[in-house]
């Protein structure tokens, strides 16, 4: 009884993950390499950002995966806080589209708006990977 009672609830919470929102993980994967930047944190840049990334900086500069999380995870932080204003999710089977206004504070100097394309792929193991960022700085409103 026990293994079978094991067996129900492991089910039924693979039934709910994959019954989740598409949307709602994408966005989670958002904010998650959003926090990754913010707190420097290596394990979140990992797990969110696809290995072969593309990420395009407002000022134009280009960097694959390795290049941004070394400029991220070296010295102090580059982001005291990323707030998503509006971002709008779109998804087309194992793709998703990611568009909208993001401010950026960072630790010295004054909080930016950036409008953001986000294309993010659905790994192996279900998890919302970032595979190319765009970003243009827009005004503040």
């Amino acid at each position: 009884m026990k293994r079978f009672l094991a067996l129900f609830l492991a089910m039924t919470a693979t039934a709910v993950l994959v019954a989740a929102d598409p949307v709602d993980a994408v966005r989670q994967s958002g904010a998650g390499w959003r926090q990754g930047a913010i707190e420097q944190n290596k394990a979140l840049l990992e797990k969110y950002l696809a290995e072969d990334l593309v990420y395009m900086h407002g000022g134009g500069q280009t960097q694959d995966k390795a290049e941004y999380m070394k400029a991220v995870l070296t010295g102090p932080s580059h982001y005291e806080a990323m707030t998503d204003r509006g971002t709008k999710v779109r998804i087309y089977g194992k793709v998703a589209v990611l568009t909208g206004p993001v401010d950026v504070k960072p630790p010295k100097g004054e909080l930016y708006r950036v409008q953001t394309l986000e294309v993010y792929t659905q790994n192996g193991n279900g998890v919302w990977q970032m595979a190319q960022k765009e970003s243009v700085r827009i005004p503040l409103k």
